[in-house]
């Protein structure tokens, strides 16, 4: 239960340290979205209902931050985290080659949703900047992506760890 309260908090927090930090290490010249790996993850190692609430939280707070139309990447991440559930259905994705190829996949479709948005909604053309702006985005997503899956692993045993063992000690009382 304590889940549900605390997502909403870490979910922001995660935004903002992807926003400021990130974008300092790589000198404000490329945006590294490490949540779209996160809601890639939660997609494969998530159930509905605390996978579908990340991915809400972080599109959520992803739009507020950016100053985009709030809903873009609500629902962008919530399309692809359902996705990546249906395929973790029928493919074993723990191998760093399908988890690359995937992510590149995810983060083509996410950017070619937001620039057809910004062409037909905002009339602002951007398609012209792919290959300097976008594309190196999606690279470094990209190859960030096998790091990233093992942090959320290793995050994820540590918190997993936590939980039984406080299960253990109620138990025994």
């Amino acid at each position: 239960m304590i889940h549900y309260l605390l997502l909403p908090f870490f979910s922001f927090l995660f935004i903002v340290l992807q926003t400021t930090v990130f974008e300092l290490l790589f000198l404000n010249l490329v945006s590294v979205e490490i949540s779209l790996i996160l809601v890639i993850y939660a997609g494969f190692h998530m159930d509905v209902l605390k996978g579908g609430l990340l991915s809400f939280a972080l599109g959520f707070f992803l739009d507020v931050i950016t100053g985009t139309i709030v809903g873009l990447h609500i629902i962008l991440y919530l399309s692809i985290f359902f996705i990546s559930m249906l395929v973790s259905l029928r493919v074993y994705a723990e191998r760093a080659l399908f988890i690359l190829s995937y992510v590149f996949a995810c983060a083509l479709f996410e950017c070619g949703v937001v620039l057809l948005f910004y062409k037909h909604i905002q009339g602002l053309d951007l398609f012209h900047k792919f290959d300097t702006v976008f594309l190196p985005q999606i690279l470094v997503v990209t190859l960030v992506s096998p790091v990233c899956f093992n942090s959320f692993r290793r995050f994820g045993d540590i918190l997993n760890v936590r939980v039984e063992r406080s299960n253990k000690r109620s138990r025994n009382r």
